[in-house]
């Protein structure tokens, strides 16, 4: 596909350069990527450039990739989750300071535990507020980052990829309440709060205040059959291997 310049930048040197550059990345999909879609915008908000070459994966039976073609961006929901509760806020639906708010809504926050390094679950000695669900202080954290996590997880066998609430529900906390930053699952629960205090779906909250004023039809967190269609792959590549990449299953 030609890389498709608006009348922004003229220079066909440029134009020639740029595509190169980006052709050349997906030339070898074992070295390089196997495709990508490139975009670039002014601060006016205007298109400038747009791109895309190589393939949606790594088989030859792949399809190219497009302008049109559809990516799983994974943890970037946790930016529309947060958007989602800070409109909600605006709006007198939430409070970021309250935990009696927030217990109300998830008595499970008010019951959760700590766990120690030696395994053992201890009470919290802070509440946990919405604003700590938000920015990562509410004590929650990820058993793949956490090694402690993963050894308490191990047995039971947690799943937060699975997308089930109920995985989300039995998750203890890795921190006390607001002592430290530390990335996990406090999103997913800022998205239950915003649930249980509007009765409305995270994901149609996003598509009715995200998306449709933004006019974005296909970012969802449950595709469509079309945005599947649309779907590239997902591929590993592995450490110390730098010839090494293969496609691997997506988690949806």
């Amino acid at each position: 596909m030609a890389l498709n310049f608006s009348a922004i930048m003229v220079n066909q040197k440029a134009q020639d350069s740029v595509q190169s550059l980006l052709d050349g990345v997906t030339k070898d999909p074992k070295t390089g990527i196997p495709g990508l879609v490139f975009v670039a915008t002014g601060k006016d908000g205007n298109q400038i450039a747009a791109h895309a070459s190589g393939k949606t994966g790594l088989a030859d039976s792949r399809s190219p990739m497009t302008l049109d073609t559809v990516f799983w961006i994974a943890s970037c929901t946790k930016l529309l989750a947060t958007i989602a509760c800070m409109q909600a806020f605006e709006q007198g639906k939430l409070k970021l300071d309250d935990s009696h708010f927030v217990y109300t809504l998830c008595p499970e926050l008010q019951k959760v535990k700590v766990l120690q390094d030696d395994g053992k679950l201890v009470d919290k000695k802070k509440d946990i507020t919405l604003r700590m669900l938000l920015t990562h202080t509410a004590g929650f954290g990820y058993e793949f980052f956490n090694p402690k996590l993963r050894d308490y997880g191990r047995p039971v066998g947690f799943d937060v990829f699975h997308g089930d609430e109920k995985e989300i529900l039995r998750m203890p906390l890795v921190n006390q309440p607001g002592e430290r930053f530390e990335y996990g699952i406090s999103i997913d629960w800022a998205g239950i709060v915003l649930e249980r205090a509007t009765g409305v779906k995270l994901n149609d909250w996003i598509q009715e205040y995200i998306m449709k004023p933004l006019k974005l039809e296909n970012v969802n967190m449950f595709p469509t059959q079309h945005m599947k269609e649309q779907l590239a792959c997902m591929q590993q590549r592995w450490p110390g291997e730098p010839g090494k990449c293969e496609e691997r299953d997506h988690i949806m």
